[in-house]
């Protein structure tokens, strides 16, 4: 994990980063939900477990956290790029959010996106629980990808071809 001294780090930083040290994030690595992999301020990358134990990694976008939503898309750490097409995870409710040809794959379509919010004032009523809440932090967006990562519609993307 990058590590940054205390004095340049900004109240947006030192915010992701205390969140990440709470018991909720910590229980989430314990349990191997998520794994923090590295923090490169404004830019953080999770790993999300799969229900068949794949990791995919989300890169994050973390300006001024946690008033303004993270927003993540899926990446590839050895590219260091997003995650090619056909890597992505699909099948029921994954496939929406995970939708590479949404905003040309820089962002989920999910509620607790700062991209994906803009323009759904619907959401704030539709799906209340899905809104970023700041009080929570970044569990709750880990939370809501891991639930849509081990639900019964996920489907693993083919192996790469060789």
């Amino acid at each position: 994990m990058t590590t940054a001294t205390a004095a340049t780090k900004g109240p947006d930083e030192a915010a992701f980063r205390a969140d990440v040290a709470k018991p909720a994030f910590v229980l989430g690595q314990l349990e191997r939900r998520w794994k923090l992999i590295e923090i490169a301020w404004p830019y953080a990358l999770v790993a999300v477990t799969a229900k068949d134990g794949r990791d995919f990694v989300l890169r994050f976008e973390l300006s001024n956290y946690p008033q303004t939503p993270p927003t993540a898309a899926p990446w590839d750490v050895n590219g260091k790029t997003t995650l090619a097409v056909g890597q992505w995870p699909r099948g029921g409710r994954v496939s929406p959010v995970f939708n590479p040809g949404w905003r040309g794959g820089t962002a989920l379509y999910l509620p607790c996106d700062r991209l994906a919010i803009e323009g759904h004032d619907n959401w704030r009523v539709d799906m209340p629980s899905k809104i970023w809440r700041p009080d929570v932090g970044i569990v709750h967006y880990l939370e809501i990808v891991h639930e849509l990562l081990t639900s019964r519609g996920y489907s693993a993307p083919p192996p790469p071809a060789s």
